[in-house]
């Protein structure tokens, strides 16, 4: 395993090139000339590909959540109008 500096130069690198141009330098060999890089690069796109997920579902609970807070906004107003038209016969 190389020494932590040298990891923490790759994974600089990986952030700059972007995780597409890291997947696709890992899959068509071009980082072929270090073991050790190639295995940064698959441990970096592991991370990058779990927090992904991670973001997605958050994205996910969040866009249901704004669909309750819709639905109940919707249902208070039609209760909101169904009073005002039944008092206003009064």
């Amino acid at each position: 395993m190389p020494e932590s500096g040298q990891e923490a130069e790759w994974r600089v690198e990986f952030e700059r090139d972007g995780e597409l141009l890291v997947y696709d330098n890992y899959k068509q060999g071009a980082i072929y000339n270090d073991e050790a890089k190639r295995q940064a690069a698959l441990r970096w796109l592991g991370e990058v590909s779990r927090d992904r997920r991670t973001r997605e579902k958050l994205t996910l609970k969040v866009a249901w959540w704004t669909l309750f807070a819709a639905l109940a906004a919707v249902i208070v107003a039609m209760i909101g109008i169904a009073v005002t038209l039944l008092t206003a016969g009064e």
